[in-house]
């Protein structure tokens, strides 16, 4: 399992998950978007166990005006879901 967080406090785990979602994400004018297919490549890179499931689940609630990728504010909003669901430095598998 990758260990890709340098500190445990919650704003530089924040930070550092945003920064592995841009990476995989494609740059649009100004904005990263995120389809499918560049969530589910982020969560296997985070380590989930059904990285698809994630990335699917992370859609149905995240992408709010149901364009098919997650954009703008909804990358903030994909950080939290992300966080939430463990993908942070007290998390266990990290």
């Amino acid at each position: 399992m990758q260990s890709w967080f340098g500190s445990s406090s919650s704003s530089d785990n924040k930070k550092k998950l945003k920064e592995v979602f841009e990476e995989y994400g494609k740059k649009s004018g100004d904005e990263i978007r995120l389809e499918k297919k560049d969530l589910k490549a982020a969560f296997e890179y985070l380590g989930a166990l059904m990285p698809g499931y994630k990335a699917a689940s992370a859609l149905k609630y995240i992408d709010t005006d149901k364009s098919g990728y997650i954009k703008g504010t909804e990358l903030d909003a994909l950080v939290e879901y992300a966080y939430n669901s463990g993908y942070n430095r007290s998390n266990s598998l990290f």
